[in-house]
């Protein structure tokens, strides 16, 4: 293969940018915040932007100790900018998913050239799990961009020559490393370590232990997170701070560890024997059948000898040829994905975006695939480009099905004069959606025949993100007005505003919409397994009359769905008051007032039992 030209080496970084930008855009910008963890996410970067010391998030005016706070900062700093709201607090995910393609892209490139580099940024940028992270407001999308980083570097550093190349290569890694730790702690250290410790016991290449340019790097680490560290520790309570962030909150999602009720992780998100694996093929979506042939080409690519040439041969876009037929690119991309998918499947608690570091490993080995089937198109089918089509045109149906349920909900929810514009908006948003897929379809198919693997790619990867695009512009807003938790949190701050308000358990999501941008006065109660009355008459018989509970009711309230759904039998009908409903029944209080979003959250204002 010859070594591409200076200007196509330039390209891939621009075509990524532009081929991503829809999907992250629409997905980042053009919604609220939606359940679970965003209004959580958004009431603590609302509070950090308004705090006068940065040292530790917080929740409601309360120190949150679950996460460090990196991303919190650069959400806090956006909403300064852009003014207090989900959309402001979301704009660094843009800078975190340009940094995550980008990074996977030069890994790419560094491996095996263009080619390798476009395929490894658009799947790590779009594959379900991934892309649900980078437009999700949670410290996850800075975490994935700090390990990008990190695997760059670990690689870079690794195959470098000994010298100032290795020890750039591994400053680099420090650097990603320091970023992930910042966002999301020990995870931003596990991704690169495990990859490259795997990788020197799998080569035998015990050597690169000894190299001082591996470590050099520590002090940047050191300089970058030690401060913060020293500033919890000099915090009120800093020692406790520090064994939360620390050790309940990383030991204790492995095993049970004693600790504060507050505090028992395990309890939470229960994991599950081979969950992840089993999922995998899920969160790679639609790249699974790639991810499937790019395992099985793994298996035997691996078993490459190690390069003939000096240890540390430097690998770039231009050079990435003068390794093909070697296997440390591939035994490095297994080694940043299998590795830490085991660690996750050993911890007792589990949630699918836990794993999208992993398939940072998994965009690599498509990559390399791909790239390999470019070299010689002719002489091998493409079955899994081929399978992939058919997955995106089989999805494409589903949500023009769903955009046509969508329509039909809006009549039943809208006016008369409204009916013409709505059929109108939905024949429309089908028929944009079927066009642009199936010309991008039809194109990826045609350049198959022809042998262009990556124009294939290209164009499947163009209808997948056209389908996304077109589905998110007709459904966000409709899901907002299901998620509206800031215009109900106004109702139940107005309409409540001076009387005593008690929260009986709530959630994070309860707590953060009644303070974020409202500041909302109000009291946890806490009850135990029993019921909570002896809380409940306690808290009227100190503050009398003006006494109030908020409860968050069971169940989600009807909607534009409703009708449907029960025409098809799958409405299980109206759910109950809950604990709200026992309390009244047993005389302890009163139902004054109910809130309630359609298709979303319900909630009951209690108020002390009327006499007579």
């Amino acid at each position: 293969m010859r070594p591409p030209p200076a200007t196509a080496a330039r390209g891939w970084v621009l075509f990524v940018l532009l081929a991503l930008a829809p999907m992250w855009l629409i997905g980042t910008l053009d919604r609220g915040a939606w359940t679970p963890d965003e209004p959580r996410e958004t009431d603590i970067a609302w509070r950090m932007s308004v705090q006068n010391h940065w040292t530790l998030p917080q929740l409601a005016n309360q120190p949150f100790l679950e996460k460090p706070p990196l991303s919190y900062w650069m959400s806090a700093g956006s909403m300064r900018l852009f003014g207090p709201s989900a959309r402001a607090a979301r704009v660094p995910n843009l800078l975190y998913a340009a940094i995550t393609a980008l990074a996977v892209g030069a890994l790419g490139f560094a491996m095996d050239g263009v080619t390798a580099a476009i395929v490894a940024a658009l799947v790590a940028g779009t594959a379900i799990t991934a892309l649900r992270v980078t437009m999700w407001l949670a410290p996850d999308a800075c975490l994935l961009a700090g390990c990008a980083i990190a695997l760059l570097g670990s690689y870079l550093g690794y195959t470098a020559a000994p010298g100032r190349s290795k020890l750039y290569g591994y400053l680099l890694m420090h650097a990603g490393a320091a970023i992930g730790f910042m966002a999301k702690s020990a995870p931003g250290w596990l991704v690169p370590a495990l990859a490259l410790l795997t990788l020197i016991a799998w080569e035998r290449r015990w050597s690169e232990l000894r190299r001082p340019e591996l470590y050099a790097g520590l002090l940047l680490q050191a300089a970058v997170i030690g401060p913060w560290i020293a500033a919890v520790a000099h915090s009120p309570h800093g020692a406790e701070s520090l064994r939360v962030l620390f050790w309940y909150n990383l030991a204790g999602r492995f095993t049970h560890v004693a600790a504060p009720a507050a505090y028992h992780y395990s309890a939470a998100h229960r994991n599950s024997p081979g969950k992840y694996f089993l999922e995998l093929p899920v969160y790679l979506l639609p790249w699974t059948a790639m991810a499937a042939a790019a395992i099985g080409r793994a298996r035997d690519r691996v078993r490459l000898a190690r390069p003939t040439q000096s240890p540390g041969a430097i690998l770039d876009g231009a050079r990435g040829a003068a390794q093909r037929g070697q296997g440390t690119c591939w035994r490095f991309a297994v080694a940043a994905s299998l590795p830490f998918l085991l660690l996750l499947t050993m911890a007792v608690t589990a949630r699918d975006i836990y794993a999208a570091p992993a398939l940072l490993g998994v965009s690599l080995l498509i990559a390399l695939t791909l790239s390999e089937a470019q070299q010689r198109s002719s002489e091998e089918r493409q079955d899994p480009l081929l399978w992939t089509r058919r997955l995106i045109a089989v999805v494409t149906s589903m949500l023009a099905a769903a955009l046509a349920v969508f329509g039909i909900a809006g009549l039943s929810a809208a006016g008369t004069g409204r009916t013409a514009a709505i059929i109108t908006e939905c024949i429309a948003a089908i028929a944009a959606m079927l066009a642009l897929t199936g010309y991008a379809l039809r194109r990826a198919a045609g350049a198959q025949r022809r042998g262009q693997v990556l124009a294939g790619f290209q164009w499947t990867y163009a209808a997948y993100a056209a389908a996304f695009c077109v589905t998110s512009l007709v459904v966000f807003p409709t899901i907002d007005r299901w998620q509206d938790l800031p215009q109900l949190a106004r109702r139940i701050h107005l309409e409540n505003e001076g009387t005593s308000l008690a929260l009986l358990n709530p959630d994070e999501t309860t707590v953060a919409m009644l303070d974020c941008g409202l500041r909302t006065s109000f009291t946890i109660l806490t009850a135990g397994a029993n019921s909570p009355r002896k809380e409940v008459a306690d808290w009227f018989a100190a503050h009398g009359n003006r006494a109030r509970v908020l409860v968050l009711l069971p169940g989600h309230a009807s909607g534009e769905l409703t009708p449907l759904l029960h025409g098809l039998h799958l409405d299980s009908g109206p759910p109950g008051d809950g604990i709200a409903g026992e309390l009244a029944a047993e005389g302890v209080a009163s139902i004054v007032r109910r809130y309630q979003l359609p298709h979303g959250r319900r909630y009951a204002v209690l108020g002390p039992q009327k006499s007579g």
